[in-house]
Parts: structure tokens; sequence; C-alpha cells
């Protein structure tokens, strides 16, 4: 029963610990991203200060719970030792905590920096409870630890397979569909989004074409019996192109014209800049050539933002 007692209190005691330290890291990581946001010198010393003053304060109080199964806590000098290694320890994982997962585009991971502050002053604190085997216990916890968030964020540090990036944007892979570059023509650039995706095809001294990929119905726009969108502010035209193929040509400020074929529920529309015959004869090359595209073709994806 006495064992029991005690284990219960060692638990306890390193779960009080770990809430403090919940709360220091919350508090001393908020009041610094405040000062950086300020852009004064003065703010960001002022919190450097004044938080492992703070954070030692509040471990030490703590300390003075623990002095019958901590003999480092039974005087003054000794629960600030104490303290000032619980925290130093608590510092270093949640600041190294913050550094692996610094990215070009910010922080990730802030979340969970909180409870694993907390997990870092307690094992700082385990480290100060008696006996070679705890220490040598509460060192291997520490070695295990940094090496899996060594890991992780090594691993979070990857760029992301084209799967992934698919995946965590909800991109539709039935609408990843290109047509053979026409002569001179080259594939540019791809986007791809969960409704739509698009591809442009550039070649010196023509005009670009652009495809695009939709599912049929997705283009809300008024249209005919035949199909042909209603104008509204323009002036366009509708004609048969032949093969499945429709024809619109857009003319006023913003001349262009618009090559459709709609097959298997897809929509799949060449756009060409400019008025005349220029580039349709290219534009029909891409939709009678089309193909679902390779991952060489959709690697250009990668370098757009990714949903977390």
């Amino acid at each position: 029963m006495v064992r029991k007692t005690e284990a219960g209190r060692l638990v306890a005691h390193l779960a009080a610990v770990a809430f403090v330290g919940c709360v220091l890291t919350a508090v001393q990581f908020q009041a610094v991203l405040i000062a950086l946001f300020t852009g004064r010198a003065a703010a960001l010393v002022a919190v450097l200060v004044a938080g492992p003053a703070l954070g030692m304060a509040s471990l030490a109080a703590l300390a003075t719970s623990v002095r019958t199964f901590v003999p480092l806590t039974r005087r003054a000098r000794g629960r600030w030792a104490w303290a000032a290694g619980v925290y130093a320890c608590g510092t270093a994982g949640a600041v190294a905590a913050v550094a692996a997962n610094l990215r070009d585009d910010g922080l990730h991971l802030t979340v969970p920096l909180y409870p694993w502050g907390g997990l870092c002053y307690a094992l700082g604190a385990a480290y100060f409870l008696p006996g070679t085997r705890t220490r040598l216990a509460t060192l291997a916890a520490a070695a295990l630890l940094a090496a899996g968030g060594s890991y992780l964020a090594w691993d979070a540090a990857q760029p992301p397979t084209l799967t992934e990036w698919l995946t965590a944007n909800g991109v539709d892979r039935g609408l990843l569909r290109v047509g053979q570059p026409p002569s001179g023509y080259a594939l540019e650039d791809v986007g791809a989004s969960e409704s739509a995706f698009g591809a442009t095809y550039a070649r010196p001294g023509a005009p670009d074409l652009h495809l695009s990929v939709e599912r049929s119905g997705h283009d809300t726009r008024r249209t005919d019996a035949r199909g042909c969108p209603v104008p509204f502010g323009e002036t366009l035209h509708c004609a048969d192109d032949g093969d499945g193929r429709q024809l619109v040509s857009y003319e006023g400020g913003y001349a262009r014209r618009e090559l459709r074929l709609r097959r298997n529920g897809l929509v799949h529309t060449v756009t060409v800049q400019g008025s005349g015959r220029a580039g349709l004869s290219a534009a029909r090359h891409l939709l009678t050539t089309l193909r679902p595209a390779t991952d060489a073709e959709l690697a250009p994806l990668l370098d757009r933002p990714m949903r977390s």
C-alpha cells in the first residue's frame, strides 16, 4: 500500500509539472509572437527576461510540495536549482519543436506544441527523482522522443508526392486530361482544383492555347437549346465545328474563341485569344488527342500550395 501511495504521488507530481509546463509554453510562445509582431526589440527583450523569471518562480512554488521524495527541493537553494533545471529542459524541448516545424510559409503543427512542452517539463522533473534507474529511464525516454520528433520533422519537410498533393487538394483524377501538343507548341503549365483542371500550351509568335476540363453542369451560365452561352454584355456567335465540337466566338474588347467538346460527362474547352482563324487548327488537334495526363506532365502542380 505504501508503494502504491508513493507511486500515485509521483504520477501526480509529474502530471502537475506537465500541466504547469503546458501553461508556461503557451504563455511564453504567445508572448514572443506578440513581441515579434510589434517589431520592438525592447518588447522582445522584456519577454525573454520576464519569461524565465516567472517560469522558474512558478516551478519553485510547485517544488515545495515534493520535498519528501525529491531531496534536492528540501532547501530553498535546491528548489531554485530544481526549478531552473526543469525550466531549461522544458523550454529547450519547446524551442526545438518550434525550430523543427519552421517552413518557408510559416510555422506548422503549432497546436501540439503546448502538450509537447509540458511533456518535456515532466521529463526534466523525472530526471531529478532519486534512483539511478529512474534517471537512465528518463534519459532513454528523452532520447526516444528526440529521435521520434526529429523523424517526424524530417518527414514533414519532405516534398509531397503527386498523389498526396491531389488527395490533400481534393482533385478529381478524372479531370486530369491533356492533349498532344500541336506542332511547335509545348505544355507550359497546369493547374487543378476540386472542380476543374487547366493546361496552357505556348508557341513563340502564336496565341497561347488554354485547355480546361470540367464536369458537365459545373458551368452555371445560361445556355440556349444548342448549349450556346446566352450573351451577357458581349456579342458572341456559336457554330458547329464538326466531330462533336462547338465553336464559340466572342467579340468586343476581349476577343477570343472557344472550342468545346462534350464527352463522357466532361466538358473540354480550348480557349484561343484574339479573333480570326489562327490557332483553331491547333485547338482541334488538342481535342482530338485527349488522354489522361502523366505524372511528369502534372509535376508543376507540386509547386502550387497544398492544403494542410
